[in-house]
């Protein structure tokens, strides 16, 4: 699977518009939201298996395809074989019984790969908007947490993609605000004691 399709999704316009600056503080800062889902550890463990399930669906595809190749040879073969004149009608007529046979072997197999290939892509779909909702809603509340803490009152999005998408994205940006890296160290951190016990499937304390 096309990595890019879910950094494509998730890069969007963040802004967070909190507690005005102190005096002598930035009250901006820019984050490059490409970046940091690129560089968020527990995503990539998440695109990686994306790719993984993707890949042994691609092989069971093959496998399937390739099947539905050799029957559509022997299909032809037994059309052929259907209408030699050398042979005697008695075999001509078993021929054209196993071609039926075999075309509705065939017409089965390939109703079963396009419902795969359509089982497939839906699956995929609706896990990727999954992860974009669940892994853009928690680098958001990093960003508003640290904007609370560092008092800055707005937060935009300079990653190349949120330009080109014309959504949002800043012409210059000076290196001094941007928090990028620092996002990334929040959302890479591992969870407070509590945090993991309370989480789903954490074993009893």
């Amino acid at each position: 699977m096309n990595q890019k399709i879910l950094w494509c999704g998730c890069a969007l316009l963040l802004s967070s518009v909190l507690s005005p600056g102190r005096a002598g503080e930035p009250a901006l800062a820019v984050a490059n939201i490409e970046q940091i889902f690129k560089e968020h550890q527990q995503l990539k463990q998440i695109i990686a298996q994306l790719n993984e399930q993707t890949a042994r669906q691609s092989a069971e595809r093959k496998r399937m395809v390739d099947d539905l190749d050799q029957r559509k040879d022997e299909l032809r073969q037994l059309n052929l074989e259907a209408l030699k004149s050398t042979l005697t009608e008695t075999e001509r007529a078993r021929r054209r019984e196993q071609a039926e046979a075999k075309l509705h072997d065939f017409r089965v197999i390939e109703a079963r790969i396009l419902r795969a290939d359509e089982a497939n892509r839906r699956q995929l779909d609706t896990r990727l908007q999954e992860v974009r909702q669940q892994y853009f809603a928690e680098v958001q509340a990093q960003i508003r947490a640290y904007a609370a803490e560092h008092h800055l009152a707005l937060v935009i999005d300079s990653s190349p993609l949120a330009a080109q998408s014309g959504v949002g994205g800043v012409l210059h940006a000076d290196a001094q605000l941007d928090i990028t890296a620092a996002i990334i160290a929040r959302v890479n951190q591992p969870p407070p004691a509590a945090a993991r016990t309370n989480a789903p499937g954490a074993p009893p304390p």
